[in-house]
């Protein structure tokens, strides 16, 4: 299988988990703005900017809006996964659980 296509699968499945976790415990949105705090403190300005940029502005609109923008199988949706700060919504071992899925699919 292409290895895009595997990190693709993986992208997605992590991110409806965390969609998952922030509609179990919205309170999880602090975290993923402390993620993104972290990295514009952490990195400065660079040229994924605006994608943070975006999800900070997603994250506004409510879980229903993130996961529709974040979710949706186009362009798009994979470069802000790619850019992602809900990492911080998944274990290493859920991780690794959504690689070898990805892997075996």
């Amino acid at each position: 299988m292409d290895r895009q296509l595997q990190i693709d699968r993986f992208l997605a499945a992590a991110h409806r988990l965390a969609i998952q976790r922030l509609r179990a415990d919205p309170a999880g949105m602090a975290l993923v703005r402390e993620q993104l705090d972290r990295w514009r403190a952490r990195n400065g300005s660079t040229r994924a900017d605006r994608y943070r940029d975006e999800w900070a502005e997603l994250m506004t609109r409510g879980i229903d809006a993130l996961e529709r923008v974040v979710c949706a199988d186009d362009d798009h949706a994979r470069v802000l996964r790619s850019v992602s700060p809900v990492s911080v919504l998944i274990t290493q071992q859920e991780r690794a659980h959504l690689l070898r899925e990805a892997r075996r699919s």
